[in-house]
């Protein structure tokens, strides 16, 4: 027998004979206990969601006086934070929230709903029942929305604050509070370091931003925004977006969380050997300029240097500004890898093939190993000789020396004229050829280890505890 469209329709409607999708404060609900956890009843009532019973009205002389499965009678308290129905076993609560009702809720501590239907001054009026409450601004949200017009019209949960004759004060920040402390209980024993979750950001600032994983707002540095270096969060994330984070550090004490959204993704030094290679050519982007080079980032996360010594054609450079500027765009050549360090050196000529010239009539291959003939040792250098016409010079800064005082006889000693030299084409700068000595590097390793010190320490907290001291949940 095939099924119709009506035999369908009929089919839901029976499904959802029983289904309530909404409740009045202080109705009388028969449900059945689905589960029990650390905080909280959990009751079946047949509606869009699970009835949440708070534990500690069940238990008697220390003992839990229900179990899975019991049936029940509860009233209907309110809607909580996360849209879930709250419900009470007091036998106070009425259909419709009389005094007995309010003074209830203001007795036991327990939300009543009500509706924010006005704007007034110093805050709103909130309509619980026959009775008219005032709620201040401060007291609406956890953190007020500028825009007071958000608020109204809704019906939401309310903690009753004074109750007296005609004053009738409440706040839903209570309530908040309330939600925000049921989920930081369930949170510590499901949240560990480590951990990856998705959570939105709820506010954007300076030095990070913070995400919102469930009731529980954590602050992510702006250094683990992402892999690259970010000046302004609000060009990477925006408010109310849902992010990907992981967990770094929990410190529950004082319920500060430190989150990361760039190690919740892929490190792109995990692939660098894919997708780079040494002696091939990348666009980059000037980053920073230094006295002893330039960085450029090739991709995200991804970023290298420029030793001073490989800029300025042949030129000696006090500054890597004098030759480029942040943020130009530029062509340049993987010199080097270093996975275990995680750096690339750059070159602006190709550090395996090289620029080939014609000096002279002879080709000539700037990064080639060339055998040649010291002709001359001067206190600047040693001249090489590589033909009758072609004479290259190693500068003395080419040379190592290990400590000798007395350079010129350290050069005559190990280079004594008419001996043989293997020396590598460094340079052509006007028919002027600057050598250097296989293996040899240059001295920049120091001074780039100074500068990614220099740059954690502006960048990042010195310690996860003083990055605790601007987070607050």
């Amino acid at each position: 027998m095939d099924t119709t469209d009506a035999d369908i329709q009929e089919l839901i409607s029976d499904s959802f004979a029983d289904f309530k999708s909404s409740f009045e404060t202080g109705e009388k609900i028969r449900g059945v206990i689905s589960s029990i956890t650390r905080a909280n009843i959990f009751v079946d009532i047949n509606s869009k969601g699970e009835g949440i019973i708070d534990k500690n009205e069940f238990i008697k002389d220390g003992k839990l006086s229900i179990k899975i499965g019991d049936e029940i009678d509860a009233y209907f308290a309110g809607i909580g934070t996360s849209n879930e129905l709250l419900l009470t076993v007091s036998r106070k609560m009425k259909q419709e929230a009389n005094d007995d009702s309010i003074q209830e809720a203001l007795s036991a501590g327990i939300p009543i709903e009500g509706k924010v239907v006005s704007e007034r001054n110093g805050g709103f009026e909130i309509k619980i029942g026959n009775h008219s409450g005032f709620c201040p601004y401060s007291q609406i949200d956890l953190f007020p929305d500028s825009d007071k017009s958000v608020y109204l019209g809704h019906r939401l949960s309310f903690m009753i604050q004074e109750y007296s004759g005609d004053n009738l004060v409440v706040s839903r920040r209570k309530c908040l509070e309330a939600e925000k402390s049921r989920q930081l209980e369930e949170h510590q024993n499901s949240l560990n370091e480590g951990d990856i979750v998705e959570g939105t950001v709820t506010n954007i600032l300076d030095f990070g931003a913070f995400v919102d994983i469930g009731g529980l707002d954590g602050l992510v540095p702006i250094q683990e925004i992402s892999w690259k270096k970010v000046k302004n969060i609000a060009d990477e994330i925006k408010p109310q977006s849902r992010v990907a984070v992981k967990i770094l550090k929990i410190n529950w004490d004082d319920n500060k969380i430190l989150l990361s959204i760039k190690q919740a993704g892929k490190n792109p030094w995990d692939d660098i050997e894919d997708k780079f290679h040494e002696t091939r050519q990348y666009t980059g982007t000037v980053t920073n300029l230094k006295d002893f080079g330039a960085f450029v980032a090739i991709d995200d996360g991804i970023e290298g240097l420029i030793h001073i010594s490989k800029l300025g054609a042949g030129k000696r450079l006090k500054h890597a500004s004098e030759v480029l500027k942040e943020d130009e765009e530029i062509q340049v050549y993987i010199e080097s890898i270093d996975l275990e360090k995680k750096r690339l050196s750059f070159t602006l000529e190709n550090p395996k093939q090289g620029r080939t010239l014609d000096v002279e009539g002879e080709k000539i291959t700037i990064g080639e190993e060339k055998p040649g003939i010291v002709e001359g040792i001067k206190q600047y250098g040693i001249f090489v000789k590589f033909s009758s016409s072609r004479t290259g010079l190693l500068h003395v800064s080419e040379i190592p020396f290990e400590g000798h005082v007395n350079k010129i006889k350290n050069m005559y000693d190990r280079f004594p004229p008419g001996s043989d030299i293997l020396v590598i084409i460094k340079n052509i700068q006007k028919n002027k050829i600057s050598l250097s000595l296989p293996g040899s590097n240059d001295n920049n390793d120091n001074d780039y280890r100074e500068f990614l010190a220099s740059e954690t320490n502006q960048n990042q907290f010195n310690s996860i505890s003083d990055a605790f001291d601007d987070l607050t949940i």
